[in-house]
């Protein structure tokens, strides 16, 4: 027989025996779900895109390339072989990624330009997709660049179509100032009805002639465009700040966005884009500034 002694401490070490066991168990559980977690992830990252899935709306804004400007049903960020022309002042592309593209530390968004040096900048808008409709139907909010307060962020400039082919283009500003757009007969856009509206941020002129009246040469102004704008090539080591030169475009960091009052903004995750032509200026023989981009991606993905 047993003493009551004995059959405590078996009692005993058979319970600590079945709790270990458990917590194995469980372990492997817990080891194997993980694994499937970390294999479930990264199957999502393969069936999702770091570059733009698919253009929204475009509209070409008066430029001499309106004969080549089309709309861009699809651009794949991934070749940057496809540039999406802009136009002059106003004109404009909205793009979308296929994920939310989330706001971590650093920079976020690429926006591709190639390796020009002759910046067009162009002001950039985020939108985040609350209401998950994968529709650009909520608030934009302008990064905010280095020209932000010498900017007019409440701008509109309407243009009318040449009366014929020998006229020009001209326009009217929310200002009150009007003129016409000087050898621009073949700017019209073919999409474009006998007038346009455009809205948005107006940014310095970012050219001067320092040439004379037998000869043009047009420089950009230094210590403009420093960061915060699309097609800004890097011209010196003090211009640019934000352009890669290994990815050839423009980075922005979610956490630059402000709203229409200039109050700055907090989001979690972005899912649109806005580029828009934001120099209304007539360069002599360079013609109109307009920007052009070649897509973008989400950087997080490109790492």
């Amino acid at each position: 027989s047993f003493s009551s002694g004995t059959i405590y401490k078996s009692t005993k070490y058979s319970i600590h025996f079945i709790v270990c066991l458990i917590t194995i168990l469980v372990g492997c559980r817990n080891s194997h779900l993980e694994d499937d977690s970390n294999f479930q992830d990264n199957e999502d990252k393969n069936l999702i895109s770091p570059y733009c899935s698919a253009v929204l709306d475009y509209y070409y804004a008066p430029g001499q390339h309106a004969y080549r400007a089309a709309y861009p049903d699809y651009l794949n960020g991934d070749s940057c072989v496809t540039s999406i022309l802009l136009g002059g002042w106003g004109g404009y592309v909205v793009m979308t990624f296929d994920h939310d593209v989330k706001n971590q530390d650093g920079e976020d968004v690429i926006v591709y330009c190639g390796s020009s040096v002759q910046p067009e900048p162009g002001v950039v808008y985020f939108m985040c997709d609350e209401n998950g409709n994968e529709l650009p139907d909520e608030r934009w909010y302008e990064v905010r660049g280095s020209e932000f307060e010498k900017s007019n962020r409440k701008f509109q400039m309407t243009y009318y179509a040449p009366k014929d082919d020998t006229s020009n283009v001209t326009w009217r500003d929310c200002e009150g100032n009007c003129g016409e757009l000087p050898k621009s007969s073949s700017w019209w856009w073919k999409e474009e009805d006998d007038s346009i509206t455009f809205s948005g941020t107006l940014l310095p002129e970012a050219y001067y002639n320092s040439g004379d009246n037998e000869k043009e040469y047009w420089k950009i102004k230094e210590g403009l465009f420093l960061f915060g704008y699309a097609e800004n090539g890097k011209r010196s080591e003090e211009s640019a700040l934000d352009y890669s030169n290994e990815l050839k475009g423009n980075c922005f960091d979610i956490s630059d966005l402000v709203d229409e009052n200039g109050v700055a903004v907090d989001l979690c995750t972005i899912r649109f884009v806005k580029i828009q032509t934001g120099v209304f200026q007539q360069a002599g023989w360079l013609g109109e500034i307009s920007t052009e981009i070649n897509g973008m991606a989400d950087l997080s993905m490109l790492k």
